[in-house]
């Protein structure tokens, strides 16, 4: 599988971003600072979102080309996940993240997705990307890659507001013109990210 090529390499991260004290939010939301020991961090996040899918005529929820292979509106869908961190998040921590989304329209869908995560704060703002493989459960089960970035302000200590792109390429079963096609996906995506550390 190719997640499991990518262990090696979040191994490093990891033991790269463990820090040397730990950082904790204020009541304002502003990002963590220097307390003691190793900062570990948690988060969970749920968003709600709708994106645009590019070559697949399977479906679809609203065509908006002049054909079923052309541009079309994907379904609705929720996404709920939770991330662990290490790292300074004010330089840059890293962390491992599992999301699974879920059709709220149309056809029942359900994806899931492991990933790397980058994270860095100032103040009650954030930054952060992601990517990994990503696996379509059911109806019909596929796989394919996702790379995502997003935007973070908290407005409390711990409870955050998320904005978020993502890109997805999936691979599945084509025409008869094409064995093996690639659809591609891009979607946006707004909820809330909760988070809270444990400190030594």
């Amino acid at each position: 599988m190719r997640g499991l090529s990518l262990l090696p390499i979040l191994a490093v991260f990891a033991a790269s971003a463990w820090p040397t004290g730990a950082r904790a939010d204020d009541e304002e939301g502003h990002a963590p600072t220097m307390t003691r020991g190793g900062w570990v961090g948690f988060s969970a996040t749920s968003f709600v979102g709708d994106g645009l899918r590019f070559n697949n005529p399977y479906r679809l929820s609203t065509v908006l080309g002049s054909t079923a292979q052309s541009l079309s509106r994907t379904a609705t869908y929720a996404d709920l996940g939770g991330t662990v961190f290490l790292g300074d998040p004010t330089r840059l921590a890293h962390g491992l993240a599992v999301r699974a989304s879920v059709a709220l329209e149309g056809v029942p869908q359900t994806v899931m997705t492991p990933s790397y995560v980058a994270l860095h704060r100032w103040g009650p703002w954030g930054v952060y990307g992601r990517g990994g493989p990503t696996f379509v459960l059911s109806p019909d089960v596929t796989w394919g890659l996702e790379g995502a970035a997003g935007g973070l302000w908290f407005p409390l200590a711990g409870v955050g507001i998320a904005a978020e792109l993502v890109g997805d390429v999936y691979y599945g079963a084509g025409p008869r013109e094409v064995e093996v096609a690639t659809y591609p996906v891009l979607s946006a995506q707004l909820g809330l990210w909760l988070s809270w550390e444990v400190l030594p």
